[in-house]
């Protein structure tokens, strides 16, 4: 994993800066990281920083990690959206937490998806439709297909359509990379790999 990460550094021109990790729950609590010699912020699903050299992290192998950077400010913010997350709002919660402490306007706010297990293989059972259904009304509605008596849920496009309900213009939200568990080569899928699998490090930061 170190090897990993220091390879992820090199490719992307990191020279200098720490990459900041957080113990990943799959819930909805944003992590302030202040300081350059933090490696772990602690248990939660999502960091924000305005620390020059600080590089946050999201790991996942299906989930949806959310990057987030604000027009004219350096300012970095991540999310690890799962299931869970998006059920409990983790991308608005962040939209409406750079507001509240940053001041930090929705209009104002980019948001990149990365790679995510696509509604091609997001085989899901009524215990998750039925609370995303409920909490999110007719974005959920719009993200579920149905295909041979199954259920699928298109994990990204819901999470989209949360951030724009927050109030983040849809051109400013940019999805990056394929379905993970399609992308057999290039990416790790938990799903795919039937638990036993590798992560996704995705990393937001000012240099």
């Amino acid at each position: 994993m170190k090897d990993n990460v220091c390879d992820a550094k090199r490719a992307v021109g990191i020279h200098h800066g720490k990459i900041v990790t957080m113990k990943q729950v799959h819930g909805d609590r944003i992590l302030e990281v202040r300081g350059k010699d933090i490696k772990e912020a602690g248990e939660g699903d999502a960091m924000v920083t305005e620390e020059r050299g600080v590089f946050l992290s999201v790991l996942t192998a299906d989930c949806v990690p959310i990057l987030f950077s604000v027009a004219g400010r350096e300012l970095a913010a991540v999310a690890h959206a799962g299931w869970r997350g998006t059920l409990a709002g983790i991308g608005p919660k962040m939209v409406r937490y750079l507001k509240e402490r940053h001041g930090v306007e929705p209009a104002s706010v980019e948001a990149a998806l990365g790679p995510a297990v696509g509604s091609c293989c997001y085989e899901i059972g009524a215990d998750v439709s039925h609370p995303l259904v409920e909490r999110w009304g007719k974005m959920a509605e719009h993200s579920l297909r149905a295909a041979g008596g199954k259920q699928f849920l298109d994990l990204k496009g819901l999470n989209s359509l949360l951030l724009q309900d927050a109030g983040i213009p849809p051109v400013q939200i940019c999805d990056l990379g394929p379905c993970t568990s399609c992308a057999s080569d290039d990416f790790f899928s938990y799903r795919r790999d039937k638990r036993e699998t590798g992560r996704q490090l995705s990393f937001m930061g000012w240099q």
